[in-house]
């Protein structure tokens, strides 16, 4: 599994690029609350559909459920 760098007090990542599989981040992100396990299957769902059409260069997620945040509201995503 990849080595995350801390949450800082405020319960982000440090600035920077975090390199990840989606396995990882899901493992790493989605075990705190069911909001969290329902937002880790759309992640899943997004990521397979995108990463079906075989032009899927880079799979960017950011926002509040990259964060110590109890109950995000979404996933925020950029391909």
């Amino acid at each position: 599994m990849n080595e995350w760098p801390g949450l800082n007090e405020s319960g982000d990542l440090p600035p920077g690029i975090h390199v990840a599989k989606l396995a990882e981040v899901v493992a790493w992100f989605s075990l705190a609350t069911p909001r969290r396990a329902a937002l880790s299957r759309r992640l899943e769902r997004i990521h397979g559909l995108t990463a079906s059409t075989g032009q899927l260069a880079r799979f960017i997620i950011f926002g509040s459920f990259i964060t110590a945040k109890i109950e995000p509201n979404d996933v925020d995503i950029f391909c």
